[in-house]
């Protein structure tokens, strides 16, 4: 067998030392240029496969894409020379060269499969045993899928349980007790409901104590595919509801198609891209490399298998559309051209095994190639992503799109501004530059959300207020700022852009995302760039299949809420075009998906129904309120708390309700650092949201308390808590103890925890010279908050705070104080000041 140097002497691809990362590391690998990040990371994952080897030619490309096309053909020039494939050193040399060469150039890339299907031989879905074993492993699947997702969730809720444990400091026997720990027993009780039983919980307890957590799951994958044959028209319902309900389910259209996928299932398999390689005698030299290569790594038992990428692609830079005769005529002409020199190399080496010629898929192939199209698939369409050299993802025109404009003689430029939009508001419909500045925003906004064009997929993404500035959409457009923390938030919307006036700006700046519906194109030529129905995508693999060597397997998706009908009439169609195999597979359900349930029905108990029924009411009012957010009073009480813990200052400042309770937080500390101080001032929002929302505060003192990080240590200027593991457990210590009376929490000992309740403590007293006098009432209730609302004669008695401690003289006093006026003139019990009695 002879080789000859003809792509290697083509020019070596323009490389660049890229930096990728790594499982541990940042590493630097010569990559030609232009390829994106994902596309050299799959050729280094693949490098990672190719045992090392010294190359037996040329140095050139050895350090190219890690050394792993260098390293391959190495190994396989030399097992040809040794098996006499190629017998003269120039033909060993030049099969290397070649196969080096079209790796980095990519076109050619390898791989293997491992697939397999279910044992045993193909099945017909008219066979007596298709019941059994289509239930079985419709059950297997739907086994499978359930397992994993409550594998999952008893992993989460088990987990929690052993970080209640974790996170709590003090006693181990204590903090291993639900009793007492009260975040323990929640996560415990969560446990139980989700299935895990009280020997998995006591587990994750003794795993918390010891500092570790209940670790992850393995979900178990999908089962391997079953293959069945189809033999008839009766078959296609049993067989498409199958499909429908597992997704594993591979259809062929008889016998011997599923007995050909089967044994062709599993081994190497290469991709040849034909966009890449115009010249048909370039496809061929091509094909003769990557054909040899692929038979010398095929092992026993394993079939090698090769297809072409980019077809689509070459149809559209001709200018053929995809949908008609000539476009399906011109494939299947490239197709034969492949499955010719195939045919030609078998005879050239007949001492290995035959290559396999058939449209097949692998996402992984296409990645190498710079994602063109696999098999008989069609174009992955007109706009695609590419890769700035900062890392930033911008859309462009497909290469096979602008050589498709420019052999229709189209205008480049007009059709940019249509698939991809003008990248500017400055003449948009509906939101252009004036009408932006009628409602208040500055060139600087203006110019924030024109930035952020190229990068976004909606115009309301470029209006965010995290764009043009939270401020301004509060200040000047009027948003309340609970409006900005909802994430669909709609700027645009707000300000009073009607749906269709952002539609007609979006198009006009983002594009229509394809030249499907170019008015400067004709009909014909607009069909060459729209997307094939599904009748043309099967005609396509059809006159494919024709000239291949066998049928691929042809993935037909449909829409998550598609029913069984529409995966009937699918099979059906697909049938009826002569494709040879099919895969029905429903898209998964959308990440919000959710059903719309009603509220379920209160259980009927034999006693009075008429109080059961009032109970449900309450509940249900219950519910109600507590979706509702609690706005403070616009004027409110609260107290500020200075304090120091581990030597740095923090300000507590409380909001409370007319009742008293808890409505917010502050917490500030001036001499940290602005992130620091930031993300503590943003936490504190976080707690005062969550409060108002109807949070108890007992679950975020639980929550926090104990929690461990600097600062930490004494703390000075609190008569009640002493000391602290991190400023939040000293913030929810002091809450606790405020607002809760959780003296628990409290960690002052002695005199220090003698507080009498009003900010005074025992020591204090005695420093000061406090002789158990009433106190005015200025002392503790804000003079501008009460504005001359409290009367001047208004006292405290000391009586309020420590119990037990008040003398006999005392306490004859305090009950001399008129409760009308406050005055200390009560004689006989009656008031010389005001006359009550």
């Amino acid at each position: 067998m002879r080789f000859t140097r003809r792509l290697a002497r083509a020019a070596q691809p323009d490389v660049e030392l890229r930096t990728v990362e790594t499982a541990d590391s940042l590493t630097g690998v010569l990559a030609p240029r232009g390829w994106t990040d994902a596309r050299v990371e799959a050729w280094l994952d693949w490098a990672e496969t190719v045992a090392p080897f010294t190359c037996a030619g040329d140095a050139d490309g050895a350090a190219l894409l890690a050394g792993g096309p260098a390293r391959f053909a190495a190994q396989l020039a030399a097992r040809a020379a040794a098996e006499k494939i190629l017998e003269r050193r120039p033909d060993v040399l030049a099969f290397e060269a070649e196969l080096t060469a079209v790796m980095a150039s990519g076109a050619v890339a390898f791989g293997r499969s491992a697939q397999a299907f279910q044992a045993g031989p193909a099945l017909t879905v008219a066979d007596p045993a298709f019941r059994l074993v289509a239930d079985r492993f419709a059950s297997d699947c739907l086994g499978r899928s359930l397992a994993g997702q409550a594998a999952t969730t008893l992993a989460a809720r088990l987990n929690e349980v052993s970080d209640a444990v974790r996170r709590c400091e003090g006693d181990a026997a204590a903090c291993a007790d639900p009793a007492g720990n009260p975040a323990l027993a929640r996560t415990a009780h969560r446990a139980r409901l989700a299935g895990a039983d009280d020997a998995a919980i006591a587990d994750a307890i003794a795993l918390g104590l010891a500092g570790e957590d209940s670790g992850s799951v393995r979900v178990e994958t999908p089962p391997q595919p079953l293959l069945l044959a189809i033999a008839s028209a009766e078959s296609v319902d049993p067989a498409a509801t199958l499909a429908w309900r597992t997704g594993q389910v591979v259809l062929a259209r008889d016998v011997a198609t599923a007995e050909a996928l089967r044994n062709g299932a599993a081994g190497p398999h290469a991709a040849v891209n034909a966009f890449l390689l115009a010249d048909a005698d370039d496809l061929t030299a091509a094909v003769r490399v990557a054909g040899l290569a692929l038979k010398l790594s095929t092992g026993d038992g394993e079939t090698p298998r090769l297809t072409l990428a980019g077809v689509a692609e070459r149809l559209m830079a001709a200018g053929l559309a995809w949908s008609s005769p000539d476009a399906r005529a011109q494939a299947a002409a490239v197709w034969s051209t492949v499955a010719a020199a195939a045919r030609t190399l078998d005879a050239e080496t007949p001492g290995l095994p035959a290559l396999l010629i058939a449209p097949f898929d692998d996402p992984d192939l296409s990645l190498k190639l710079g994602g063109v199209s696999l098999g008989a698939a069609p174009c992955g369409g007109v706009v695609v992503h590419a890769e700035t050299a900062d890392g930033e993802i911008v859309p462009v025109l497909s290469e096979a799109a602008l050589r498709g404009l420019t052999t229709l003689g189209a205008d480049l430029d007009a059709a940019r501004r249509h698939a991809l939009g003008a990248g500017n508001l400055e003449d948009a419909p509906g939101i252009g530059h004036a009408d932006l500045h009628a409602l208040g925003l500055t060139d600087h906004e203006i110019t924030a959300a024109e930035s952020r064009l190229a990068f976004v997929r909606t115009l309301p993404q470029a209006f965010t207020p995290a764009v043009i500035g939270a401020g301004f959409v509060c200040d000047v457009l009027g948003a309340p700022a609970e409006a900005l923390e909802d994430p669909a938030f709609d700027t645009l919307a707000f300000a009073g852009f009607d749906a269709v006036q952002i539609a007609a700006a979006e198009r006009h700046a983002l594009g229509a995302g394809g030249l499907a519906d170019h008015d400067a194109l004709g009909a014909d030529q607009r069909a060459i760039f729209a997307a094939p129905s599904l009748s043309d995508r099967l005609a396509m693999t059809a006159a494919v299949e024709a000239v291949a060597d066998a049928a691929g397997i042809t993935t037909l998706a449909l829409p998550f809420d598609a029913g069984l009908a529409e995966a009937r009439a699918a099979l059906a169609e697909a049938l009826a075009a002569g494709v040879g195999a099919v895969r029905l597979q429903r898209a998964a359900a959308p990440l919000d998906f959710a059903l719309a349930l009603p509220e379920p029905e209160a259980p009927k108990a034999a006693r009075p129904e008429t109080i059961i029924e009032e109970r449900v009411v309450e509940r249900r009012v219950e519910v109600e309120v507590e979706r509702a957010r609690r706005k403070l009073p616009d004027r409110r009480k609260g107290y500020i708390q200075k304090a120091a813990v581990g030597g740095h200052k923090v300000y507590l400042h409380t909001g409370e309700y007319d009742d008293g309770e808890l409505g917010e937080i502050f917490i500030d500390m001036h001499k940290e650092g602005a992130a620091f101080r930031s993300l503590m001032n943003n936490f504190a929002i976080s707690i005062s949201i969550g409060l108002q929302y109807g949070v108890p505060l007992d679950e975020f003192v639980d929550a926090f308390v104990f929690t461990r990080f600097e600062p930490a240590g004494p703390v000075t200027g609190n008569d009640s808590v002493k000391s602290a593991t991190s400023i939040l457990d000293y913030v929810f210590r002091e809450l606790g103890v405020s607002y809760l009376g959780r003296d628990d929490l409290a960690n002052a000992d002695g005199e220090a925890l003698n507080a009498d309740g009003l900010g005074r403590g025992k020591a204090d007293d005695d420093a000061l010279g406090f002789q158990e006098e009433p106190q005015p009432a200025s002392k503790f209730i804000s003079k501008g908050f009460a504005r001359g609302s409290a009367p001047d004669n208004l006292v405290f008695l000391p009586f309020g705070g420590r119990k037990g401690e008040l003398s006999d003289e005392l306490q004859q006093r305090a009950a001399a104080v008129c409760p009308a006026c406050g005055d200390l003139a009560v004689i006989g019990g009656v008031c010389g000041a005001c006359g009550a009695s």
